[in-house]
């Protein structure tokens, strides 16, 4: 009888198990799940502003990897290499030759004012800063704080995206859905950037000048600029569907270690609504 309740038991508990476990929800990163306004979760970019001669912003890499490893796929972690601490340096040849900077790269530092500023740096969910225009530029100690202020919050947007990769021409392609959960009476604007991970190449951590640095989540471009493209005022249930390419680039990008990441933002202040990360394949 022991034996029988046991595995009744077990039965039991693996059924409880497998009904906890939610399949392909929309807005969820690596999923392209069906459109369902019940599974949209909101979910916070963590732009992280560095460069390879910065000593201190291997702490600020290992902050956002500790960050990564509390809220997996809720946190979406962009490593932005902007500024003179991204510069190369070809008369300290081999050391920091590679330029990990583009031009979306350099227009986001420029346009939210962190040029000058002394790196590591970051912005979650481009938030303004209280009382005033300007976005908030924070020190790596101050992200937990904020994207715990976000994570919870109710979604009014989700994103879908379906990435493509044609290796004849070099050319990815996005299919992005947006879905809007309450007005965005704002506007929206939708970006898609690509980035890229495990690149391994000098890096200045504190002391050490470290050749076999890995960099994760590097910023390499985008399929429509900075900001992307007006979407205008969208309403609650109003579904729309996008569709952009691109050439991946610079050459020696590793395909197999790209990922897309779709930005919905408000059109007046800047702020991320909601943020979608997907493996290109």
């Amino acid at each position: 009888m022991k034996k029988i309740q046991f595995t009744l038991l077990l039965f039991v508990i693996t059924i409880l198990t497998a009904c906890d476990k939610i399949e392909g929800p929309y807005g969820v990163a690596n999923t392209g799940g069906p459109i369902g306004g019940d599974s949209i979760v909101q979910k916070v970019l963590l732009e992280d502003f560095t460069g390879h001669t910065c000593q201190a912003c291997p702490n600020a890499h290992r902050e956002g990897k500790r960050l990564r490893d509390i809220y997996d796929e809720r946190l979406v972690v962009l490593a932005v290499h902007a500024d003179f601490w991204a510069a190369p340096y070809p008369p300290n040849a081999p050391f920091f030759t590679y330029d990990f900077r583009n031009a979306v790269s350099t227009q986001i530092a420029t346009d939210f004012n962190v040029i000058g500023q002394p790196f590591p740096k970051g912005m979650v969910q481009r938030m303004l800063n209280p009382g005033t225009s300007n976005q908030l530029v924070l020190d790596w100690a101050g992200w937990e704080s904020k994207i715990d202020q976000w994570i919870n919050t109710a979604a009014k947007a989700g994103l879908e995206i379906t990435p493509g990769y044609n290796s004849g021409s070099n050319t990815m392609t996005a299919e992005v859905k947006v879905k809007a959960v309450s007005d965005l009476t704002d506007g929206a604007h939708l970006a898609v950037y690509f980035s890229e991970d495990s690149i391994i190449k000098w890096q200045k951590d504190g002391s050490i000048n470290d050749s076999t640095y890995v960099h994760n989540h590097v910023l390499r471009g985008s399929f429509n600029g900075m900001l992307g493209e007006d979407l205008g005022v969208i309403s609650t249930g109003d579904e729309i569907i996008k569709n952009y390419s691109t050439a991946l680039i610079p050459s020696d990008v590793d395909v197999n270690h790209v990922y897309l990441v779709a930005i919905l933002t408000n059109s007046v202040t800047k702020e991320v609504i909601q943020v979608e990360e997907v493996k290109l394949q």
